[in-house]
C-alpha cells in the first residue's frame, strides 16, 4: 500500500483542512514528521488506518470515538486518503462525521465511502471493506506497513499462537491448514458410520431362508381362503331372505299396536278441539274491552295515590313560605337603615388611616433630625480629606521632578548588558576553537592508524563484505533448502501403501523418494554460517569504525568552519557595539555612575510609590465620605417630601368625613379605632348577606307553591277523564255479553284466564289426524303383501348363528393372508436395504482408516506450524543481515525449538537468552530488523513494485552512532524501492533527512502542517 494524498479536517488538533502530498515524500525514499510533543504527528498515522479500516490505538468504539476524535472547536470532521495497493490499481477512501447542531455532545456515526480511480474517473465501490484491497488486517498492517507508537516490539513479543496466526495471513499459509476440513470430515464420517451400524442392528434376523418360509405359508392360505369366502356368500344370502321377512312382520305389528293407541286418543282430542273454539271466541269478541277496563282501573288506582302525595308536598311548601316571610319581616328595618350604616363603615376606615399617618409623621421628624446631624459630620470629614490630598499630591509632584530619567538608565543598562554578552561570548568561542583542534589531530591520528588512503580503503572493503553478506545469504538458502529435504525424506520414509499421503492425499505411491542422511552436510552449512558471520562482523566493525570517526572529523571541520565565521561576527559586533554609546556623564568602562543613579531612582520611585497608595486610600475614603454625604441629602429631602404627603392626605381624610368627627377620635388608642371598625363592618355585612338570603329563598318557594298547585290541578283533571273512559268501556262490554253466548263477564274472564297455545294446539289436531289415516293405509299394504307368508324365529337364530360362524372363519383367514402378504412385502424391502447398507458399510469402514491417518497428521495444525516456523527461520535469517550490522556483530536473532525468539550475544561465548533482556536501544534495532525483513516478504509475495514502511518511535532511544548505522540502513532501502517514514521529535535527525514535514500547533487554527 503506497499512500498518494491525505486530507484531514477537524481531527484531533486539526482544525483547519490540512492536505499531504505523499508523491513529494515518496520520491526522496526516506522522509520524515517532525513537531513538538502534542502537536499532532501521531495523529496522522491515526488518520490513515481510521481511513482505511475504521480503527484506531488510541480509541475504540466504546470511548466515544467519533465525539473525542472531533476537535473541539469543530463541527465536522473529514478524512480522505488516497493509494495505490499492491495490484498497482488506485483507490480513495472518505470518512465524514458531523456535530449535531442541538447537542453538542452528540456526533452522528462516521460515513465511509470507498472509490477505485476507473479511466481517470473515481467509481464507488458497493463495500468499504479494504481489506481485500490491501491484504492485510488491521493488526497486521500494523506489523507490516504503519507501526503506530508504542506497538513496534509487539511481533517479538507475540505468543506462538498469534506469530503462527500473522503469519497465516500475511503468506497465505491457511492453505496448508487442514486440520478443520480433515477433521470434519472424519466426523462426518464417522457419524455415518456409527448411523449405518444401527441400522444394521435392526435387520440381523432378516434372511433369505425366512423370505422362502414365509412365501410358501402365504400360497397355502390363499387357497383356505378362496372355499371359505364361497361359503361364506350362500349362508349370507339365505340370512337376508330371512331377516327381510322378520322386518315385516314386526312392521306390521308395530302398526296395529300404533293404530289402537291413535284410536283411543280420538275422544280427547275432540273435547281440546271444542274447548279450543270456545276460547277463540271469547278472545276475538271481549279480550280487547277487558284489557282496556283493566288499565283503566290501575291508572285511576296510581293517580288517586299520586293526587295524595302532591297534596301533602303543596301544604309543606306553603308552610316554608309563611316561615321565611316571618323572618324577612324581622331583618328589614335593619336593612333599611343599612345605608347609614355603610358612612359610619367609610368614616371610621378614613379614622383609621388618619391616626397611621399621624404616627408616620412623627417618625419622620425624628429620622429627619438625625439625618441633619449626620450632614454635619460629614462635611467636615470631607474638608478635612481634601485638604490632606492636596499635600500628597504637592509633595509626589516635587519627587517627580527629582528623579533621573529612567529611559534613558534603561537604554544605558541594555547597552551594558549586552556589552557583557558579547565579551563572554568572545571567551566562549576561543575556548571552543582550541578543543576542536585537539579532538580534529587526535582522529586524523586514528585514521592514519588504519589505512594512509582512505578512499583505497573503502573501495576494497566494500567489495569484501560483498562477496561476504552473497556467501552468507548462499549459504542460509542452501541450509533451508537441506532442512527442507530432510523433513520431506521423514515424511517419504513414513509412507506406507495403501495410507493416505499427508501432502497430496493419494493412497497409492508409485516412486517414492527415498533420500539420504544430510546431516552431517546441514552441521557443515552451520559451521561455515558461523565462521562467515564472525568474519562479516570483524569486517563490519572495521568499517563502522572508520565511518564513525570520518563522520566526526567531518563534523569537527564543520564546526571548526562555523566557530570561525562566529568569531569574526563577534569582533564586528563589539566594535559596532562601542559606537553606540551616547551618554555624556557616563563611561563605557565604568558602570559605577550608571549603578549610583539606578539606585537613586529606586529610592525615590518607592518612596512616590508609598506616597501614591497614601494618595489612592485618601480619594477612596473621601470618596465614600462624600457618597454618604450625597446620600444623607437625598434622605433628608425625601422625608421632607413624605412628610407633606402625609399632611395632604390627613387634611383630605378631615373633609371626607360625614358622620363621625376626627375631634372626638385623634386621642384614642388606634386599637380601639380598629376594633370599632371592625365591629360596624362585620355587622353590616352579616345583616345584608341575611336579608337577600332569605329574600332570595322566599322567591324560590313562591315559584315552587305555583308549580305544585298546578300540578294538584292537572291531576284532578285526568281523574274525572279516567272515571268517564271506564263508563264507557262497562256499557260495551254488557252490550257484548247480551249478543254473545256467554252467559256473564266472569264466565268470559275464566275461559280467558286459561291463556291457551292456539297455534300449538291447532297444530298438534291436525298431526293427529294425518298419522291416524296413515297408519290405517300402511296396515292395509302390509296385510295384503304377506298372505301366505309363515315366520319362525327359530330359524331365523339358527340362520344368524351359521352366518356369524362362517363370518369368523372369513374374518380369520383374511388376517391371515393380509399379514403373510405384508410379512413377505416387508421382508423383500428390508433385504434389498440389509445388502444396499453393507456395500456403504465397508466403504465407510475404509474410509474412516484413511482419514484417521489424516486426522492424526494434521492434529494441532502441526504441519501448518511446520510451514509457519520454515518462513520465521528465513524471516529470521534476512533479519540477522541488518542486525548483525546495527549491533556491530555483536548480537544475532534465532528461533528457538518452541519458535520463539532468542538472542545470541557473541560477547558472551555465543549464549542465546531472551529478546526480553535487551535494552530498549536494542530492542528497537532487532524490531526494525524484522520489520523490514517481514516488510520484504510481503511485497515479495504480493509482487508489489514498491512498498511503504512507516516508524512512530525508537529513534529517541539509539546513541549518536547507533542513529548513523540504523540511518545508513533506511537510506539504503531507498534503492531496493522502499519508501519509508519516521516520526520523531529529536531536530538533530531533521537535518539529515533530504524531504519532511514541520507540524506546528497554532492555538486559534490548530495544528498546522510545512513541507521542509
Amino acid at each position: 500500500m503506497i499512500p498518494l494524498k491525505l486530507i484531514l479536517e477537524g481531527i484531533y488538533s486539526y482544525q483547519d483542512r490540512q492536505t499531504i502530498d505523499f508523491t513529494v515524500l515518496s520520491e526522496a525514499g526516506l522522509f520524515g514528521i517532525f513537531g513538538a510533543v502534542g502537536s499532532g504527528k501521531s495523529s496522522i498515522l491515526e488518520a490513515i488506518t481510521y481511513a482505511l479500516f475504521g480503527e484506531t490505538e488510541r480509541l475504540n468504539a466504546r470511548d466515544k470515538r467519533a465525539y473525542n476524535m472531533m476537535n473541539l472547536k469543530s463541527n465536522r470532521s473529514y478524512i480522505e486518503l488516497d493509494f495505490v495497493n499492491f495490484e498497482d490499481r488506485t483507490f480513495k477512501v472518505t470518512r465524514e462525521f458531523k456535530r449535531n447542531s442541538k447537542n453538542f455532545d452528540d456526533v452522528k456515526s462516521p460515513t465511509v465511502v470507498l472509490y477505485e480511480k476507473i479511466n481517470e474517473a473515481w467509481v464507488p465501490l458497493e463495500s468499504s471493506n479494504t481489506q481485500q484491497i490491501i491484504g492485510l488486517s488491521y493488526e497486521n498492517f500494523k506489523r507490516t506497513i504503519i507501526i503506530p507508537q508504542g506497538q513496534f516490539k509487539e511481533f517479538i513479543e507475540l505468543g506462538a499462537k498469534e506469530r503462527t496466526d500473522m503469519m497465516k495471513e500475511i503468506f497465505q499459509l491457511h492453505r496448508f491448514d487442514l486440520q478443520d476440513k480433515v477433521s470434519n470430515l472424519y466426523k462426518r464420517n464417522q457419524s455415518e458410520l456409527d448411523h449405518l451400524n444401527g441400522q444394521l442392528l435392526g435387520f440381523e434376523e432378516i434372511t433369505a431362508e425366512l423370505i422362502k418360509t414365509t412365501s410358501e405359508n402365504l400360497h397355502t392360505e390363499i387357497h383356505s381362503f378362496a372355499a371359505i369366502e364361497s361359503s361364506h356368500k350362500l349362508q349370507h344370502e339365505k340370512f337376508l331372505s330371512l331377516q327381510k321377512l322378520k322386518a315385516d312382520f314386526l312392521e306390521l305389528n308395530k302398526m296395529n299396536s300404533q293404530y289402537k293407541q291413535l284410536l283411543a286418543q280420538e275422544p280427547q282430542k275432540e273435547a281440546l278441539r271444542l274447548q279450543l273454539n270456545r276460547f277463540e271466541e271469547a278472545q276475538s269478541t271481549f279480550m280487547l274491552s277487558l284489557k282496556s277496563k283493566e288499565k283503566l282501573d290501575l291508572e285511576n288506582e296510581s293517580t288517586q295515590r299520586k293526587l295524595e302525595n302532591e297534596k301533602v308536598k303543596k301544604r309543606e311548601i306553603q308552610q316554608l313560605v309563611q316561615e321565611h316571610q316571618a323572618r324577612l319581616n324581622v331583618l328589614k328595618p335593619e336593612y333599611q337603615l343599612l345605608p347609614q350604616r355603610r358612612i359610619q363603615e367609610l368614616d371610621l376606615e378614613l379614622i383609621r388611616q388618619l391616626i397611621v399617618f399621624s404616627n408616620e409623621i412623627k417618625g419622620l421628624q425624628d429620622r429627619a433630625q438625625k439625618g441633619r446631624n449626620f450632614v454635619e459630620n460629614a462635611k467636615e470629614e470631607q474638608i478635612h480629606y481634601k485638604a490632606k490630598i492636596h499635600e500628597t499630591e504637592r509633595e509626589i509632584a516635587g519627587l517627580k521632578r527629582s528623579k533621573p530619567s529612567a529611559q534613558e538608565l534603561m537604554e544605558l543598562g541594555q547597552w551594558y548588558t549586552k556589552q557583557q554578552g558579547i565579551q563572554q561570548q568572545e571567551q566562549d568561542l576561543n575556548k571552543q576553537s582550541l578543543e576542536l583542534e585537539d579532538n580534529a589531530s587526535q582522529i586524523r591520528q586514528q585514521l592514519h592508524n588504519f589505512h594512509s588512503d582512505l578512499e583505497e580503503f573503502h573501495s576494497g572493503h566494500s567489495i569484501a563484505l560483498q562477496e561476504m553478506e552473497q556467501k552468507l545469504h548462499t549459504l542460509q538458502d542452501e541450509k533451508s533448502h537441506l532442512l527442507l529435504q530432510q523433513r520431506l525424506t521423514q515424511y517419504a520414509e513414513n509412507l506406507r501403501e495403501g495410507s493416505p499421503c499427508p501432502l497430496c492425499g493419494a493412497l497409492e505411491h508409485p516412486m517414492v523418494n527415498h533420500g539420504q542422511d544430510i546431516s552431517l552436510e546441514i552441521l557443515a552449512h552451520e559451521k561455515l554460517i558461523k565462521e562467515t558471520n564472525e568474519l562479516l562482523k570483524q569486517k563490519q566493525d572495521q568499517k563502522f569504525q572508520v565511518e564513525k570517526l570520518v563522520l566526526r572529523l567531518q563534523s569537527l571541520t564543520d564546526q571548526q568552519h562555523e566557530l570561525n565565521t562566529k568569531i569574526q561576527l563577534n569582533k564586528s559586533n563589539k566594535m559596532a557595539h562601542l559606537t553606540e554609546f551616547i551618554w555624556p556623564g557616563y563611561s563605557s568602562t565604568d558602570e559605577s555612575i550608571y549603578v549610583s543613579k539606578k539606585n537613586e531612582l529606586s529610592q525615590i520611585e518607592a518612596q512616590i510609590l508609598i506616597l501614591e497608595q497614601q494618595l489612592t486610600n485618601d480619594q477612596v475614603t473621601l470618596a465614600s465620605v462624600e457618597e454618604k454625604l450625597d446620600k444623607y441629602h437625598k434622605a433628608l429631602s425625601q422625608f421632607e417630601r413624605d412628610e407633606v404627603s402625609k399632611q395632604a392626605q390627613i387634611n383630605q381624610n378631615i373633609g371626607n368625613l360625614k358622620q363621625l368627627s376626627w375631634f372626638d377620635y385623634q386621642s384614642k388608642e388606634p386599637e380601639t379605632v380598629e376594633q370599632e371598625y371592625n365591629t360596624i363592618k362585620i355587622s353590616n355585612i352579616r345583616i345584608e348577606r341575611d336579608y337577600l338570603a332569605i329574600n332570595e329563598k322566599l322567591n324560590e318557594l313562591n315559584n315552587q307553591f305555583a308549580a305544585q298547585n298546578s300540578l294538584v290541578d292537572t291531576i284532578i283533571e285526568r281523574l274525572e277523564t279516567i272515571k268517564h273512559e271506564n263508563l264507557d268501556v262497562e256499557t260495551t262490554l254488557q252490550r257484548l255479553v247480551v249478543t254473545s253466548s256467554f252467559s256473564s263477564i266472569e264466565e268470559i274472564k275464566q275461559i280467558l284466564s286459561q291463556n291457551l297455545p292456539v297455534q300449538q294446539i291447532r297444530l298438534e289436531l291436525e298431526q293427529f289426524q294425518i298419522q291416524f289415516e296413515s297408519v290405517k293405509v300402511q296396515i292395509a299394504q302390509l296385510e295384503n303383501k304377506l298372505v301366505d307368508q309363515v315366520y319362525d324365529e327359530s330359524i331365523f337364530n339358527e340362520q344368524a348363528k351359521a352366518l356369524e360362524e362362517s363370518a369368523r372363519e372369513l374374518k380369520k383367514s383374511t388376517e391371515n393372508v393380509a399379514k403373510l402378504r405384508q410379512e413377505l412385502d416387508q421382508l423383500m424391502v428390508s433385504y434389498t436395504k440389509k445388502e444396499a447398507l453393507l456395500q456403504q458399510h465397508v466403504k465407510l469402514n475404509l474410509r474412516n482408516d484413511n482419514l484417521k491417518q489424516l486426522v492424526n497428521l494434521f492434529k494441532g495444525a502441526g504441519f501448518v506450524q511446520y510451514i509457519s516456523s520454515i518462513y520465521l527461520r528465513q524471516l529470521c535469517d534476512h533479519a540477522n543481515i541488518r542486525f548483525h550490522r546495527m549491533t556491530r556483530n555483536q548480537l544475532s536473532l534465532q528461533i528457538n525449538e518452541n519458535n520463539e525468539f532468542e538472542i545470541i550475544d557473541y560477547l558472551n561465548e555465543g549464549k542465546s537468552r531472551s529478546v526480553k533482556t535487551l535494552s530498549g536501544g536494542q530492542a528497537f534495532q532487532v524490531s526494525l530488523s524484522l520489520a523490514l525483513a517481514l516488510a520484504e516478504s510481503v511485497q515479495s509475495n504480493t509482487k508489489a513494485a514498491k512498498n511503504f514502511f512507516f516508524i512512530d518511535e525508537g529513534f529517541g532511544t539509539q546513541d549518536i552512532t547507533s542513529v548513523n548505522i540504523v540511518f545508513e540502513t533506511l537510506l539504503d532501502l531507498h534503492k531496493e524501492n522502499r519508501i519509508v517514514g519516521i516520526i520523531s521529535h529529536v531536530e538533530e535527525l531533521k537535518e539529515r533527512i533530504p524531504v519532511s514535514l514541520s507540524i506546528e500547533k497554532d492555538e486559534e487554527h490548530g495544528s498546522q502542517i510545512f513541507i521542509n
